[in-house]
C-alpha cells in the first residue's frame, strides 16, 4: 500500500454511557497509553491522567469507579506528584465505546485525549474505510467536527534503523553518563574519551543523532497539539 493511500482523520464525539462524560467535572485530560478487547467482552484499558492536583485526581477517580461502563479499577499509580500525573490500570465494558469501533478498521495509527467531556481521537487508516467509521461514530454519539487528509505515515512513525550504530551508542552513553543533566555531569571531551572517539567525531555523531530524534519528537508534539487545541 503507497502512503499515498492513508488518511489521517481527526474527530470530536461524546456519547451517553461512557465514563468520559464526567471529565467535563473535573480539572483533568486523559490519554489512553492502550486498550485491548477481551473477545469483546470487555475492554482491558491503561489511561494517563493529567491533573490540576492530588485532590483533583482522587476526586476523578472515586467518581471513575462508579460509573456503569467501569467494571474494576485494577490498579492506579502517581508518576509525577508535582505536574498532577497519574495512571490507571481498568477494566471497562465493550459495547458502545469508541474503542470497540475503532478495532473494526484497519487502524495504522492512533492518538486520543480526553477532556472536557469529549473525546477526540487521531487516525491513520486507508481512506476507503473513512466513509463507514463515520457513519459508525454518527450511530454511537454526537461528532463536532470530523476532518479528514491525506497523511505520509512517516512522518508520523519514522523508520526504526534511521539512528546509525555509531549515533544510536553515541547518544545511549551521553544519557547513562549524564551529559544532559544539568548540570552536566560529563562533559563532551570525557565522554570521547570514555568512548575512544575523538572530540569532532563524537560531536558529529551526536548532533546527527539529535537532528533525527528532535524531528521524531517534533511531529509527535505536532500531532499532539492537534489533540490539545482541536485545530
Amino acid at each position: 500500500m503507497s502512503v499515498f493511500d492513508l488518511s489521517l482523520v481527526a474527530f470530536e464525539i461524546d456519547h451517553e454511557g461512557c465514563w468520559s462524560e464526567i471529565t467535563s467535572d473535573y480539572p483533568i485530560m486523559v490519554k489512553t497509553i492502550f486498550a485491548k478487547s477481551s473477545k469483546g467482552k470487555y475492554i482491558l484499558g491503561m489511561d494517563e491522567i493529567k491533573a490540576r492536583d492530588l485532590r483533583s485526581f482522587k476526586d476523578f477517580l472515586r467518581a471513575f469507579k462508579k460509573e456503569k461502563s467501569v467494571y474494576e479499577v485494577v490498579q492506579f499509580w502517581e508518576l509525577n506528584k508535582r505536574k498532577g500525573i497519574y495512571r490507571i490500570l481498568f477494566r471497562e465494558k465493550y459495547d458502545n465505546m469508541i474503542m470497540g469501533i475503532v478495532e473494526k478498521y484497519m487502524v495504522f495509527y492512533l492518538k486520543d485525549l480526553i477532556k472536557d467531556g469529549h473525546e477526540r481521537l487521531l487516525m491513520v487508516m486507508p481512506p476507503d474505510e473513512v466513509k463507514s467509521l463515520k457513519s459508525d461514530l454518527e450511530s454511537l454519539g454526537k461528532i463536532y467536527y470530523f476532518k479528514v487528509r491525506n497523511i505520509d505515515i512517516d512522518i508520523l512513525i519514522p523508520p526504526f534503523f534511521d539512528l546509525s550504530e555509531q549515533e544510536r551508542n553515541s547518544i545511549i552513553e551521553a544519557v547513562k553518563l549524564g551529559y544532559y543533566e544539568y548540570p552536566r555531569r560529563i562533559n563532551l571531551d570525557e565522554l570521547a574519551k570514555i568512548m575512544k572517539l575523538s572530540k569532532p567525531t563524537l560531536e558529529e555523531y551526536i548532533r546527527k543523532a539529535e537532528k533525527k530524534i528532535m524531528t521524531r519528537l517534533f511531529n509527535e508534539l505536532y500531532y499532539q497539539d492537534l489533540l490539545l487545541n482541536n485545530q
